[in-house]
């Protein structure tokens, strides 16, 4: 086993507590600046050791920090005018909080392991001190008026500034400018920052009081111009002002920004980014790379040891390396191995998912979004204790649990909750189950299912979904045989209602796929269409009375068998319990009264254990004709044309072979009932018809012939001792039973006609005998015709003394009967005799199957000598 010995993620890893919180705080890993600065955030935020502490030191983080401080100090280093802008929860307000700390608590922080490199690449031993800190938060600020202490009345975001760097004293100066709800000039704006420096400024959501400031009339203008005009204002002045800095953020599009509609949002949007625009410097909080780590700070106390990671990475490898031609070849090489070890105990696909393919999602918020849901994982996980958890994978988003569902789910919309419910637990359980433990217990169908809706949750379509390589990468863990999924994916196909595959990807849609279609005309299929069906097919697999038989289609009763002096194939229904009582009563009897011709009749019985296959195969084909006759059908997209036309080309495939493994065994009328006849000859399984099956098997067994040669039948009607009359010639073998099956009565007549010819008997109308001469076809079928023997009766020979007698026979290899037939009487009665049979093949056809006739033979201890002519003799002979 590739994992043994490995640890599993919960017994190496240790989770931080709030993990485990029954009714886990939405706003857990949701920051709001403006709750830091009050105070009224939680814990985790509003100490600053605590929050270090929990911070993972990003490149940009740690960059950013020194550049601020840098300034702040006056060592004329870093921009003044910093704009961070990623995706929702990527990271803008955690790196604000910092900021917030570094300026709030130097004393504290000046000696924290993660803020000393910050310090030591400035060369100073201590963060700033005396350093006014502004919290403008958009979403926490009210666009009328707040009352401040002192009695102060603020009004406007410039207002808000100036309270919060100078107090009363610095609001004073902006007073005017706040009341009347006009933007102070540049000039203002440069005064209150030298009175008030350092001075660290943070603004975020500053979109948000734009929207809610559009609605506030200023004169002919509102109070979101006048803020846009503050912002360009405020900009200039913080340039001018060595020890100040403006760390604003800004959602990544606007996309993001939740105004009423997406014009506004833009123009919102745009004009944010042009008053922002001068002087700026673009930051990136979390790159790609050390997302792993943020991750894992934020989430565990404690990861375990380097041994053991290393460990699950090998092990991982390991398997990859065995089932190389299943997954991608980029598992394999180096760097993905340092990827592994880099995000463990998540598995790498698991996070590029969430901030590849989630992350651009305008309902996703990346960083904060991944931290709620892997929080929800992990909690589920460590609870549960999954023996094969060496990583936590995608397939770990566990959607049976209602919290983990909420989270992904919102994403998309509240009808989405339905098809998780139905599709990835309800139908992929039930098909895990079916396929039988070993799915079932490794959770293989529930999990693809659950991978592929997880891909498909994308910002953009194109991309929406998953190829089976990354479904596999995603699912899979070492000791499963990456086959299964294959199984577990074409199942998955058949019985998902809106699971969809194109060009060779896997996704879910809220539109329902064909197998509901299907499913919704399948109810509608009525038990008459059905059974119609499927006796048309039936006679259509039959051979619908081509060939030898006449086929007679599984009757009601067994005396509606017809009687008629011609083979006859009868297929018993599907529903009959005592199928040699059925057969029995069909031989006796023939509407209302005695059978006469029962040697003609050839029974196939049905297996019916696949009876209920059948009739599921045939009904949904009769969804599928629905379909495509269906005025609906030209509304579907060409993919689901296609695969209507092909499911209906396999489903046809599928009931025929069903038909013929279903008919398979085969009965023969004999003295007192009816005996199966063995199938020998696998080739006559490929025959295109029942019919031609039946016919094939019944030849080589002698029991079906084609011609019937005059000496059997002078020995069968035994016409050397008596007259017998033509017209109980064809009795003798349409009517007794173990007679073989003769294929029309023209072979009887002809028979007839050669054994006249030859003088083996005669045909005797009235006087006239005839006998060594042609037979006019008006005399062979005369009602008084009598075969006689060729001449007078003479007394029977004197029985020959007992001396050692050798018999040959000469005859060709169609009329093997006789031979069959005389064989069993002499085995019976001689038990010292031995059998030398000789075979003359002329064509040298017989060659092809001397191996298999050799090893037949000898398996039953008789000796084989093959004889070939001498070149002579060939010579000779052509």
């Amino acid at each position: 086993m590739a994992a043994r010995g490995v640890k599993r993620v919960w017994e190496v890893c240790e989770p931080h507590p709030d993990v485990f919180l029954r009714d886990m705080d939405p706003s857990l890993f949701a920051i709001s600046l403006h709750h830091v600065a009050q105070g009224t955030a939680d814990r985790d935020y509003t100490d600053p050791e605590r929050f270090f502490t929990r911070t993972f030191m990003t490149r940009a983080l740690a960059d950013l920090l020194e550049r601020v401080v840098g300034r702040l100090l006056g060592l004329e280093r870093g921009a003044p005018i910093v704009r961070l802008e990623t995706p929702f929860g990527g990271g803008k307000t955690h790196t604000m909080t910092a900021l917030y700390h570094i300026a709030r608590s130097p004393d504290v922080l000046s000696e924290h392991d993660a803020v000393k490199p910050v310090l030591g690449r400035l060369n100073v031993r201590a963060l700033p001190s005396g350093v006014r800190v502004a919290v403008l938060d958009g979403r926490g600020l009210d666009v009328r008026e707040r009352r401040a202490e002192e009695g102060i009345t603020i009004r406007t975001l410039w207002g808000e500034l100036a309270y919060q760097l100078g107090g009363k004293e610095g609001y004073a100066m902006v007073q005017d400018a706040d009341v009347t709800r006009t933007a102070p000039g540049g000039a203002l704006l440069t005064a209150l920052l030298q009175r008030f420096q350092p001075a660290l400024i943070l603004m975020d959501e500053v979109l948000e009081y734009l929207l809610k400031a559009r609605a506030v009339k200023v004169g002919d203008s509102n109070l979101m111009e006048q803020t846009g005009a503050f912002l360009g204002e405020l900009t200039s002045a913080v340039s001018a002002v060595p020890k100040s800095t403006l760390v604003a953020a800004l959602p990544a599009s606007s996309l993001e920004v939740p105004a009423e509609n997406q014009e506004i949002a833009e123009r919102l949007f745009q004009h944010a980014k042009k008053v922002l625009g001068r002087m700026e410097l673009v930051e990136t909080p979390v790159a790609q790379d050390e997302v792993f780590g943020v991750l894992r700070r934020r989430l565990f106390r404690s990861v375990g040891n380097e041994r053991d990671h290393k460990k699950a990475v090998d092990a991982l490898r390991e398997y990859y390396d065995e089932y190389a031609r299943f997954f991608p070849d980029r598992l394999r090489s180096p760097e993905y191995k340092a990827r592994m070890l880099q995000a463990y105990p998540f598995h790498p696909e698991l996070i590029d998912l969430l901030y590849e393919r989630w992350g651009p999602h305008p309902q996703f918020q990346r960083t904060r979004g991944a931290l709620r849901l892997l929080a929800l994982v992990l909690r589920r996980l460590w609870n549960q204790r999954p023996g094969s958890a060496l990583f936590i994978q995608p397939y770990h988003i566990d959607l049976s649990d209602r919290h983990i569902r909420g989270e992904v789910v919102r994403l998309l919309d509240s009808s989405w909750d339905a098809i998780v419910t139905g599709d990835v637990l309800q139908r992929a359980g039930e098909i895990e189950r079916q396929l039988g433990s070993e799915y079932a217990r490794e959770q293989l169908g529930k999990g693809a299912a659950t991978c592929t809706f997880l891909y498909s949750i994308s910002a953009a379509m194109r991309d929406a979904g998953a190829t089976e390589e990354e479904l596999r990468t995603a699912l899979l863990r070492p000791d499963i045989n990456p086959a299964m999924v294959s199984e577990v994916l074409g199942r998955l196909r058949e019985g998902l209602w809106y699971l969809r595959s194109r060009d060779r990807r896997y996704l879910f849609t809220v539109k329902p796929n064909l197998n509901k279609v299907i499913l919704d005309f399948e109810a509608e299929v009525s038990d008459e269409q059905l059974e119609h069906a499927l006796r048309e097919w039936v006679e259509q697999v039959a051979g619908r009375g081509e060939g030898v038989f006449q086929v007679v289609l599984a009757p009601g009763e067994p005396q509606l068998v017809p009687d008629r002096a011609q083979p006859t194939l009868v297929l018993l229904p599907f529903d009959v319990a005592d199928a040699h009582t059925w057969m029995q009563q069909a031989l006796n009897s023939a509407g209302g009264g005695i059978r006469t011709n029962k040697n003609m009749l050839v029974f196939l019985v049905p297996d019916r254990t696949r009876a209920s296959v059948l009739h599921a195969s045939v009904r949904r084909w009769c969804a599928l004709k629905g379909v495509e006759r269906s005025s609906s059908f030209r509304e579907m997209e060409r993919d689901d044309h296609d695969q209507v036309r092909q499911q209906l080309k396999d489903k046809e495939a599928e009931i025929e072979v069903l038909i013929r493994q279903m008919y398979q065994s085969i009965y023969r009328p004999e003295a007192g009932g009816v005996r199966p006849v063995p199938v020998s000859d696998p080739s006559a399984i490929k025959a295109k018809t029942l019919g031609e099956f039946v016919a094939g098997v019944l030849e080589k067994q002698g029991e079906l012939v084609r011609e019937l040669s005059p000496e059997y039948l002078s020995q069968t009607l035994g016409i050397g001792e008596q007259k017998v009359p033509v017209s109980q010639v064809a009795t003798v073998f349409t009517g007794t039973p173990g007679q073989p099956l003769v294929e029309n009565m023209e072979r009887i007549y002809e028979s007839i006609r050669q054994g006249v010819e030859k003088g083996i008997f005669g045909i005797q109308v009235g006087d006239r005998i005839y006998i060594r001469e042609p037979v006019p076809d008006e005399v062979l079928r005369n009602s008084q015709a009598v075969l006689v023997p060729p001449g007078e009766p003479t007394l029977p020979p004197e029985p020959p003394s007992r001396k050692p007698l050798t018999l040959r026979v000469r005859t060709s290899a169609s009329m093997l009967y006789p031979l069959l037939q005389a064989a069993r009487q002499l085995l019976q009665q001689l038990d010292h005799a031995t059998v030398e049979i000789r075979v003359h093949d002329p064509t040298g056809q017989m060659a092809t199957k001397r191996k298999e006739l050799e090893k037949l033979l000898r398996d039953y201890g008789c000796t084989v000598e093959w004889t070939e002519p001498k070149e002579a003799e060939t010579s000779e002979a052509s």
